[in-house]
């Protein structure tokens, strides 16, 4: 396992201790956790379910069914 330095101010590292306690873990476990949910790369099950949830929209030709032939344009 690889290991990262990184400074941080002691306010940090107090908000860091105190949510890691909060959720029951320690401070390294705790900042693995936010990591990987703020580096996720697939989509949520929530947002997969959304597709085919709407219908697509229809093509220009499809819209201009009902309104008629167009007038011929006079050339210059």
């Amino acid at each position: 396992m690889k290991q990262l330095i990184v400074e941080i101010d002691e306010t940090t590292e107090a908000k860091i201790n105190t949510a890691a306690k909060t959720a029951g873990l320690t401070a390294q476990q705790w900042l693995k956790r936010i990591i990987d949910e703020k580096t996720v790369t697939a989509w949520p099950d929530s947002v997969k379910a959304l597709a085919g949830a709407w219908q697509d929209v229809p093509f220009a030709e499809e819209l201009r069914t009902g309104e008629g032939q167009d007038v011929l344009r006079e050339n210059f």
